[in-house]
């Protein structure tokens, strides 16, 4: 079963309230249901909710406690496992009647998987993510093995109003290992409060021919340490040719 981000079909705004609903992805048939639906407003837990529940209601009294014109709501489906793994979509708007000539505030991007390439004779395995937010001026994607999640870090920045992008992993991959891929942004004119999100990607393994004939990717897909020698693995008694071939 694929997990994806839920699909916000919209929402309606008045004095009283903000009622919105969405949907798991019902465009692809193998999208598995969430166990919780975790609701956030401007980035802060506003409720948890069962796994079928596709709607909320948002009083407005929690609404003006935010103190801002323009409330960004983040809808977040959750699984349990090892480990968890949480995707999330979100639905901005603007309070009826409210001055909104201030800041426009960021909001939690939402992450996808753009390729998870396994490691072949002609160069390392790669992971590819991609976020979206709808406005900020700061930002951080940390990432690495689920064991050490912030082992590399690196700085983005929106291009004019472009605030999406796109990340392919720079340091060696271990195939079959989780890795965890936060990003976090924030619009410093609004709040200097972090906004991240976090995307599960467990590497790819290469099939026994990508990496038959290939040093380095026979090392990479047996999880071998690359500063090793090779007569570590491949014995005395023993050929690279034939160590390759198995």
């Amino acid at each position: 079963m694929t997990r994806r981000p839920p699909v916000i079909l919209g929402g309606s705004a008045s004095s009283s309230a903000l009622e919105l609903n969405w949907e798991v992805d019902s465009f692809f048939g193998d999208s598995e249901a969430p166990e919780r639906v975790l609701v956030s407003l401007n980035g802060r837990l506003f409720t948890n909710l069962d796994g079928d529940d596709t709607t909320v209601s948002i009083p407005a009294a929690a609404i003006g406690s935010l103190g801002s014109t323009v409330i960004a709501v983040g809808v977040s489906f959750w699984w349990s496992g090892s480990p968890p793994e949480e995707l999330q979509s979100v639905f901005t708007f603007a309070i009826p009647g409210a001055n909104n000539g201030g800041v426009f505030p960021a909001a939690p991007p939402s992450l996808s998987l753009v390729r998870n390439v396994p490691p072949t004779s002609n160069g390392p395995a790669v992971i590819t993510i991609s976020w979206r937010s709808n406005n900020y001026n700061d930002g951080n994607i940390f990432w690495g093995p689920t064991s050490n999640p912030r082992a590399f870090s690196r700085s983005i920045k929106p291009k004019g109003e472009i605030y999406s992008g796109e990340f392919p992993t720079d340091r060696p991959l271990s195939p079959g290992t989780a890795y965890s891929f936060r990003v976090e942004v924030r619009n410093t004119l609004h709040s200097t409060e972090w906004l991240a999100s976090t995307l599960i990607v467990v590497a790819a393994v290469a099939t026994p021919a990508a990496a038959s004939w290939s040093v380095r990717a026979r090392l990479l897909a047996s999880g071998k340490p690359l500063t090793a020698g090779i007569s570590a693995f491949v014995g005395p008694s023993r050929s690279v040719r034939t160590w390759l071939r198995g």
